[in-house]
């Protein structure tokens, strides 16, 4: 019974949208940006309409550095990296001053193991533009790699600043923070930011707050501390409404619901199952959970 409620937990945090009906795989929902349409394309390995999308923004100008990284990741999907670096050259041939291209061709360098070249590359992105924070989270990653983590975490921090609505860069802080082995900063500064009251970079920390709490949670259950879980998720609670993050709740509630469950506590798991159905009423998994403690 433990080891199915852990792997139930993880899929409903890491797929919250289990409660409801899919569309079919191929579908691409009109809602999505041009860059998110190329994201799910290539999360689909359907690289090569990736790719012609990436390119044709990228010939009319439009979305930047992510319109290029979406490039290099199609043609890396198709073990194409070097018709990448073709591109992108030619590209730079008739475009000498793209700070997004010169940052492209630092990532093909970079997911080529070319460590000294890619970074060159980010740098020159760089001197074009200061705010280019795909080539600082980069940067970070390289410095990283060569354990300067202070300086790392900076570059990091810098390209969150920038742009504080990218997980990514939230995800490499993270990762940086656990290799210095203190991955609690990361609460730190979603502390600091609270209290300063900057609403975007509030929101980034506390969902990057929230999965290093949740990583707390399932250690401490899987340790057999069932109470020390609880707070734990209770914790994530408390977070995700500071930051108004309710579709991140569904699946907190569900799993404060199914951990009740298991310590034999009906009023508090039928409490947090309900709470599920406030915020999504079609949550089959919430509605089946009900009917067999009821």
């Amino acid at each position: 019974m433990k080891h199915f409620l852990a792997i139930v937990i993880a899929i409903l945090l890491c797929f919250p949208f289990l409660g409801h009906s899919q569309p079919p795989s191929h579908f691409v929902p009109s809602s999505l940006s041009p860059i998110q349409k190329g994201e799910f394309l290539l999360s689909q390995s359907l690289n090569e309409e990736a790719l012609r999308l990436f390119q044709s923004l990228i010939d009319e100008g439009k979305e930047g550095g992510y319109a290029f990284r979406g490039l290099v990741r199609a043609y890396r999907g198709m073990n194409k990296l070097d018709e990448a670096l073709g591109w992108i050259k030619k590209f730079l041939a008739d475009n000498p001053d793209s700070s997004p291209a010169f940052y492209a061709s630092g990532y093909v360098y970079y997911l080529q193991d070319d460590i000294a070249q890619a970074g060159q590359l980010f740098d020159r992105a760089l001197e074009l533009d200061a705010n280019n924070s795909l080539a600082l989270n980069n940067l970070g990653a390289i410095l990283s790699r060569q354990k300067s983590y202070p300086q790392a975490a900076d570059k990091v921090r810098e390209a969150i600043r920038i742009n504080p609505k990218e997980p990514m860069f939230f995800r490499n802080l993270e990762t940086i923070y656990k290799a210095m082995g203190n991955p609690g900063l990361i609460i730190a500064d979603y502390n600091l930011h609270l209290k300063q009251g900057a609403s975007d970079l509030v929101r980034g920390y506390g969902m990057a707050v929230g999965r290093n709490l949740r990583q707390a949670g399932f250690r401490l259950y899987d340790e057999g501390q069932l109470d020390e879980a609880i707070v734990k998720f209770m914790e994530i609670e408390t977070v995700y409404k500071k930051i108004k993050h309710q579709f991140g709740l569904v699946p907190i509630y569900f799993s404060l619901g199914l951990l009740y469950e298991e310590k034999g506590d009906a009023q508090n798991a039928i409490k947090y199952f309900n709470q599920v159905l406030v915020l999504n009423p079609l949550h089959i998994q919430a509605k089946e959970r009900l009917e067999r403690i009821q």
